[in-house]
């Protein structure tokens, strides 16, 4: 894809590298407001403040800078994208956060653009070259390294029964809640990876803002169906307006999807797709310092080690290197 002309030499690459770190900053502001609950709360807020401050700014811009109106024929597509990436994919990728932490999160769904890759090779036939397989090996081998080394529970010898069912029980927990937080990233990896090839069908005449609205819109409606479903809908109705949800969420919304958002699509829209994708995808370099920052969590030379491994892998699945 060709590049529009910049602003500025350089400009975008810097928004697609300020979207990653951007993203990168959003999710450590979630994981510090999932500590007093609501994943799905912080989900349908995203989804449904974005799904009104990116229509309005659709609206505004107009057609030629992303905006406008939507061409009717790739409207389905939209949609399903946005049911699979920013309902189940956002869904499974927060819960992801609360089970296994940032850094982790962030660098075992970098595995979406290789999966991307793979998929639209098979369906749409693409051709990968060599460096692209080299890549996809990366990102799967750098994720493997971040998590080949995991604490066991400790066995100790219970004094009695009672004691003996307790220990065991608390010794599963932690185990429990890795399994949780694994099938959690590998959900939201391959809903994002769907979401991803549906949406190349629905952005070809669409703007890419009005094609990120509609997409956002798709994702509140499916969890406004799960919610009826649940006969909860009036009270998460209710939530969006009140100070706790707006404290909580309303920053790293505004931050990580509205400002992300806009510097995503002028990435790609002044720089070649490649190298936009790339840099928009080293997230786990900003989050994982971030993480250890902020949110005090644990990181080894394995955890360092295999995010480059993995971000080198993205670079390569781009056609960058």
């Amino acid at each position: 894809m060709q590049a529009a002309e910049p602003p500025f030499r350089g400009a975008g690459e810097f928004s697609a590298l300020g979207g990653a770190l951007v993203w990168a900053i959003a999710s450590i502001l979630y994981a510090k407001s999932f500590r007093k609950g609501g994943t799905n709360d912080a989900v349908w807020f995203k989804n449904f403040i974005s799904t009104v401050v990116l229509g309005l700014i659709a609206l505004v811009i107009g057609r030629e800078y992303g905006g406008g109106l939507p061409a009717m024929h790739e409207f389905g597509w939209i949609l399903a994208s946005g049911l699979f990436g920013m309902w189940i994919g956002d869904w499974m990728y927060f819960i992801a956060l609360t089970h296994l932490g940032v850094s982790r999160s962030v660098i075992l769904t970098m595995a979406t653009p290789a999966l991307t890759a793979m998929f639209a090779w098979w369906i749409y036939g693409e051709v990968l070259i060599v460096g692209q397989w080299i890549g996809i090996l990366c990102v799967v081998g750098g994720s493997i390294l971040v998590e080949s080394r995991r604490l066991k529970p400790a066995a100790a010898e219970p004094q009695d029964e009672k004691e003996g069912a307790a220990a065991a029980e608390e010794s599963l927990a932690p185990v429990r809640s890795l399994k949780v937080g694994y099938l959690s990233c590998l959900t939201a990896t391959l809903a994002w990876t769907l979401s991803n090839l549906l949406v190349r069908k629905g952005l070809v005449e669409t703007g890419a803002v009005t094609g990120g609205a509609l997409r956002l819109a798709a994702g509140t409606f499916g969890f406004a169906v799960w919610f009826l479903f649940r006969g909860q809908l009036r009270q998460q109705i209710r939530k969006l307006g009140t100070w706790d949800s707006w404290r909580k969420f309303a920053f790293p919304t505004f931050l990580g999807t509205v400002v992300g958002m806009s510097l995503y699509v002028a990435g790609f829209k002044w720089a070649p797709q490649g190298v936009a994708s790339s840099l928009a995808s080293t997230v786990p370099l900003f989050a994982l310092p971030l993480s250890i920052w902020l949110l005090h969590e644990k990181s080894s030379w394995r955890g360092w080690l295999g995010s480059i491994v993995v971000v080198i892998g993205v670079f390569l699945v781009g056609k960058v290197l």
